[in-house]
C-alpha cells in the first residue's frame, strides 16, 4: 500500500470520493482503487463513489477530475482521496 498516514481529526463516516487516473489505455486503475478503498476503510471514510479516467497528467481538461472537484466545492463530499498528485 502507498505510504499514506491517517490524519488526526477525521471523523468516522465522513464521505470520500476516490479519484483514479492513468496515463494510457493499457494501464488500469485497479491498484489505485484497491489502495484507496483500503485507506478509506482504515481512516473511517464512507466511500460515495469512484471516478476513473485515462488522461495525461499534464492536461488540464480532465472531465472526471472536474466532476470530483465540483462535488467537493459544493460540499457533497468531505474529501477526495488520490494515490498521488501529478
Amino acid at each position: 500500500m502507498f505510504g499514506a498516514k491517517v490524519l488526526l481529526g477525521v471523523q468516522l463516516g465522513q464521505s470520500a470520493a476516490l479519484y483514479c487516473r492513468v496515463s494510457t489505455a493499457d494501464q488500469t486503475c485497479a491498484r489505485q482503487e484497491r489502495d484507496l478503498r483500503a485507506f478509506a476503510k482504515k481512516a473511517g471514510y464512507k466511500v460515495v463513489g469512484v471516478w476513473k479516467e485515462t488522461a495525461s497528467g499534464v492536461k488540464d481538461e480532465r472531465a472526471e477530475r472536474k466532476k470530483v472537484l465540483a462535488l467537493a466545492q459544493s460540499r457533497k463530499v468531505d474529501v477526495i482521496l488520490v494515490t498521488e498528485l501529478t
